[in-house]
């Protein structure tokens, strides 16, 4: 179903209080997420951080946005001291209840917002920084990614890099987001199935997307619907042009932008999902 099927958002009725959103979000958002290789995702975000060939110290890693902390623990079975930071407490809550692996370095989970985050550091600095599925896209304006890229500029030691995966909006404009079903094996109880129905709303002018979605738990040998509910997930999106001019203003500089998982590769028109590294600008 094409988003510009709406009229309006349709979705005035749907409403979640912040809480119930991440609660709920958090005790299915494994199952998204089960059949990735995030050890594979750390390898590759920690070549491209440069990490592992620095100082003889232990090196420092930062997930911004890390949700139930599964890439946390891989950068610490790596072997760098990794920390995790997001602002749902379930999501965080998840996250510390996670074994971590044998032999594995420090790891740390914090349940904050990132500007507050950052204040209580005093002084400390990352090697490394990631913020992995588009979580700076959830921010309401330019202004306050903005604000968020200068604090991990301010955050990042001298050589460290950041890898941030980030909506092409280029791509958005070049072919509407839209409406699907994915089903997902419940990691919590292989007998059942979440089945999650995405349907997007366009706004062009605003460069913001709307995604409005129902996520239901049921039973896999015969389909009885066990818990449901819907929310809302707020999207703002840029081109590439806009993103690089956010990193010029916020003291960083862009040192590749590619199709997400193909460093070294141009970005096109029909690449939805893009990333970017960046280090502190001189």
């Amino acid at each position: 179903m094409d988003a510009r099927a709406h009229g309006g958002t349709g979705y005035e009725g749907v409403q979640m209080p912040l809480r119930d959103y991440h609660e709920r979000f958090a005790s299915t958002y494994d199952s998204f997420y089960a059949d990735r290789d995030v050890l594979a995702d750390a390898r590759y975000a920690a070549a491209l951080l440069g990490l592992g060939a620095g100082p003889a110290r232990r090196q420092t890693v930062l997930d911004i946005g890390c949700g139930c902390g599964s890439h946390v623990l891989a950068f610490a079975s790596l072997g760098f001291d990794a920390t995790g930071i997001d602002k749902s407490p379930a999501m965080i809550a998840r996250a510390t209840a996670k074994p971590v692996p044998a032999g594995a370095a420090k790891v740390r989970f914090v349940a904050e917002q990132f500007p507050q985050f950052c204040a209580a550091l005093n002084g400390h600095t990352f090697d490394g920084m990631v913020s992995i599925f588009q979580v700076f896209n959830c921010m309401g304006s330019p202004g306050e990614m903005l604000e968020h890229l200068r604090l991990v500029r301010d955050k990042l030691a001298i050589g460290g890099r950041f890898l941030i995966d980030l909506w092409n909006g280029a791509a958005v404009f070049a072919e509407d987001p839209r409406a699907g079903e994915a089903r997902f094996p419940c990691v919590d109880d292989p007998s059942q199935e979440i089945v999650r129905t995405t349907t997007p709303h366009l706004d062009r002018i605003n460069q913001r997307c709307t995604l409005y979605y129902r996520i239901a738990t049921i039973e896999r040998a015969t389909g009885t619907k066990f818990d449901a509910f819907e929310s809302l997930h707020e999207i703002t999106f840029f081109t590439p042009l806009h993103y690089r001019h956010l990193f010029e203003l916020a003291g960083l500089r862009v040192l590749d932008e590619f199709k997400r998982g193909c460093p070294g590769t141009a970005i096109t028109e029909r690449d939805w999902y893009i990333s970017y590294l960046v280090d502190r600008a001189s």
